[in-house]
């Protein structure tokens, strides 16, 4: 009697365990102010995706290892699109990196929503692609 019921607990227990283990994941940026032209955005999964943002403009620039043994901000194209407004001097663009997934990387024109993910091409590196 006394090893079934310490086997059901054990079994009981297993999953609560299990649970309080997992690791918490989250998606990092700078704290800028409101009227911020330039943030970083990191990801808590993959170093490469470290993005400076111009939150003006939308222009997206990768940190990267260089062959010198440097480091650098490598442009980032994104495929244009329309009701990409601006407004001059403004905050209009924002990313979102996912603590999940780091294909959830998705930039957005905070003014109307239009929004581009990013897209690995072995060829032509890493750039913004439309989102449907």
């Amino acid at each position: 009697m006394k090893r079934s019921t310490i086997a059901t607990l054990c079994f009981c227990l297993t999953p609560i365990l299990a649970f309080a283990q997992q690791r918490t994941l989250s998606s990092l940026s700078t704290t800028v102010p409101n009227y911020a032209k330039y943030e970083i955005v990191q990801s808590p999964l993959l170093a490469r995706l470290t993005i400076r943002l111009d939150r003006f403009t939308g222009e997206t620039w990768q940190f990267v290892n260089t062959a010198k043994k440097s480091f650098a901000w490598q442009l980032m194209p994104r495929i244009s699109m329309a009701h990409d407004e601006k407004i001059p001097g403004k905050v209009n663009y924002q990313i979102f990196v996912s603590g999940i997934r780091a294909q959830i990387t998705i930039l957005m024109n905070t003014n109307t929503g239009t929004s581009w993910y990013i897209v690995e091409d072995p060829k032509a590196g890493d750039f913004w692609t439309p989102m449907q």
